[in-house]
């Protein structure tokens, strides 16, 4: 190759190609910003367009399209997802940040906020620590505990911390919420995205899902409850009195959680929110 293309006619090339695999063809902005090292809203990179890439890039730029032409998220490409408006890294260890997952923070820091100054809160299947860090960020007075029992994952959440500049959250190896129990400690705010797909609907997921992102942070069991069940116990002995719990669920799971929590905690109030497309999405405990 003598010349490389323009970087607009590289993008023709890009959003057609994967229009024809079925996947969306902004994914090629996306990369296209990864490999200029711009971001989508920088004025710089619509300037960019007309430029030509250089062989080196477009090279680059070509594996990437390649890659996700054949499934691979972008966000496990570029190493990189946006989340509340930061860059978290992840890899194929840790779930893909999502919107909804954004919507649960905005609730956590709206009702709690309302409650409490200092609180200890504790996230319960970090991940990529998209939530733990974003609410230490957001709330800085407050205690963060994060807990994961992927140390993979673990890894990731701490590179994420330093980058971030969230050094204060304390990252805790284990199942779940058990460390909170085997140790007495109850924390005012408990905030969790468990893996809540059933294991018949997990087979049947996307193949850009399926086969990229973990299954230990997406499989919920035959009923896609295992998780709420196993907090739905540890709640009663983790959480302070008069404290909140809030928790991502599937759409259509909203009754059943709910009932677990109310059995375990009949004097609390249990609440399912809806997410912004109308969708049951949280569960929220009041105890």
């Amino acid at each position: 190759m003598t010349e490389a293309p323009r970087v607009f006619e590289a993008l023709q090339r890009a959003s057609s190609f994967l229009q024809e695999n079925g996947l969306e063809k902004k994914a090629a902005d996306t990369l296209m910003q990864e490999v200029l090292q711009l971001e989508g809203s920088d004025p710089r990179y619509h300037l960019h367009k007309q430029e030509r890439l250089t062989v080196k890039q477009y090279r680059q730029y070509q594996e990437m399209v390649e890659r996700h032409g054949r499934g691979e998220p972008v966000q496990y490409i570029t190493g990189v997802s946006s989340f509340y408006g930061r860059r978290f890294k992840v890899n194929e260890t840790v779930l893909v940040p999502r919107q909804e997952t954004e919507e649960l923070v905005e609730i956590v820091l709206e009702k709690a906020g309302k409650l409490y100054t200092q609180p200890t809160i504790a996230d319960i299947g970090t991940g990529s620590g998209a939530i733990a860090l974003t609410l230490a960020l957001e709330w800085p007075k407050a205690e963060v505990l994060a807990f994961d029992i992927s140390d993979d994952a673990m890894r990731v959440a701490r590179e994420n911390a330093r980058t971030l500049g969230a050094p204060a959250v304390k990252f805790i190896h284990g199942n779940m919420a058990s460390p909170l129990r085997e140790q007495a400690r109850r924390v005012d705010v408990l905030v969790a995205n468990p893996p809540y797909i059933a294991t018949r609907d997990w087979r049947g997921l996307d193949a850009i899902v399926r086969d990229y992102e973990p299954r230990q942070a997406l499989d919920g069991g035959g009923d896609g409850l295992f998780y709420y069940r196993q907090l739905a116990e540890d709640l009663p002995y983790v959480l302070a009195e008069g404290g909140m719990a809030f928790l991502e669920i599937g759409d259509l799971q909203g009754p059943s959680v709910a009932l677990l929590f109310e059995q375990q905690l009949p004097a609390a109030d249990v609440d399912i929110v809806q997410d912004i497309n109308r969708k049951d999405r949280f569960v929220v405990i009041e105890s």
